[in-house]
């Protein structure tokens, strides 16, 4: 490198070199414990779709943005009424205006703030323990992270985007909130150029951390080759997990979902405090500041690239694991695959699954029973993170499940 080179790069080396000073400073445990532990109160009940809890939760995160300095993105409300055939969902929106002459170009950055809501659903009254599904994992890690970057976006270099932080509604239900929003943005469509999703970030650990979309722009290689120095990364194909990126990729906006591993206590009662990695949590907040800065800052345009489709062989993959045995007892399902049991440190068990479980969809494919079940398991290689859609009493649930191989299993 010639001494003309090092001098031109000083600048740009300090920014970093502030910015992660800056991030470190900002991004500390006690105000994630702290988001975590509001939004899982017994108060909130879970945070239901369409339920009071889920719309306090809204309200909470609105006083948030509105103390961090953002400003309402629609006129004077923070708020986003969303209509649904399920009642009544909102979207939390604040914006972070640009500077300089990316201004008038857009980043979105969103986490989803509902999640399952009561064991019951015809219980009143505060639930005690057990008696509802906090979600710390999933996802008030998300909004926790979501939170945790506003302190940061007031040292984002000169020029940046504005950046619109959503916090979305009913994305248990049916991507509700997000889907609108990508349907209904307030910008025109043209001037947004990202989309970066935040869901069930509590569990980094040693890695590795889940990316789904990095092929649906160039633009976030560098940064995400960053990231690659920090913690071991694993790219996904978007289309083959639900969760609100989908309809910002629909639009052909470029997008991101973050995400760490599946755990057992995800959409369970045991989804508390206590389920979260919290050093791993400050880890990926810092990151993510880190992305949002590279993302807002950068230069070059965003051109958006389809995800493409993976054939698979004739036949399928055989040695793709599941761990779970059918129900041989006689007990039926309405639809779906019904779970008989589940292997010990299988990769069933590993999600959370449980004899009893129906299995209706498997990257969303439908499954209608052990055949079905077995043919669209051999789609996906051992390694794989697939989406699967079960049924758990009356309620469904979206859990992700790492494939396993079978080899392992006869070990």
């Amino acid at each position: 490198m010639t001494t003309a080179s090092i001098r031109s790069a000083i600048p740009s080396v300090l920014l970093l070199l502030g910015l992660l000073a800056t991030t470190v400073l900002a991004v500390q445990e006690a105000p994630l414990r702290a988001t975590l532990t509001d939004l899982t109160a017994p108060e909130l009940a879970g945070r239901g779709a369409g339920t009071a809890g889920e719309r306090r939760a809204a309200e909470m995160l609105a006083d948030w943005f509105s103390e961090a300095g953002l400003e309402p993105t629609l006129g004077d409300a923070w708020l986003q009424e969303v209509p649904w055939s399920g009642g009544s969902t909102v979207n939390v929106l604040g914006t972070w205006p640009g500077r300089g002459d990316l201004a008038a170009r857009w980043l979105i950055v969103g986490a989803h703030i509902d999640h399952l809501g009561r064991v019951d659903d015809a219980s009143r009254g505060v639930p005690g323990p057990g008696e509802y599904y906090p979600g710390a994992g999933d996802n008030a890690s998300g909004v926790a992270v979501l939170r945790a970057l506003l302190p940061t976006l007031a040292d984002l270099a000169a020029p940046h985007r504005s950046i619109l932080m959503v916090g979305f509604g009913a994305e248990e239900v049916g991507l509700v909130g997000s889907r609108h929003l990508a349907a209904n943005l307030p910008m025109p469509l043209a001037q947004v150029d990202a989309m970066i999703n935040l869901d069930a970030v509590g569990r980094l650990g040693d890695g590795p951390l889940h990316v789904a979309g990095a092929a649906t722009s160039p633009v976030f290689a560098a940064p995400l080759a960053r990231l690659a120095e920090e913690v071991r990364v694993v790219e996904h194909d978007p289309l083959l997990l639900g969760s609100d990126h989908l309809g910002f990729v629909a639009r052909d906006i470029p997008s991101l979902f973050l995400f760490t591993d599946a755990y057992p206590e995800m959409n369970s009662p045991a989804d508390s405090l206590a389920a979260v990695d919290l050093p791993g949590l400050v880890r990926l907040a810092r990151m993510t500041a880190e992305l949002v800065a590279a993302l807002a800052t950068s230069q070059e345009t965003f051109a958006f690239a389809a995800p493409a489709e993976v054939a698979r062989p004739e036949g399928g993959n055989r040695a793709t694991w599941f761990g779970t045995a059918p129900d041989f007892s006689g007990a039926t399902a309405s639809e779906g695959y019904l779970i008989g049991g589940v292997a010990d440190g299988g990769p069933a068990a590993a999600a959370g699954l449980a004899a009893g479980d129906v299995i209706v969809t498997i990257a969303g494919r439908p499954v209608a029973d052990l055949a079905s079940f077995t043919r669209e398991l051999r789609r996906h290689d051992p390694g794989d993170l697939v989406e699967v859609e079960v049924l758990r009493g009356d309620k469904r649930l979206d859990v992700l499940v790492t494939l396993g191989d079978r080899a392992d299993r006869e070990r």
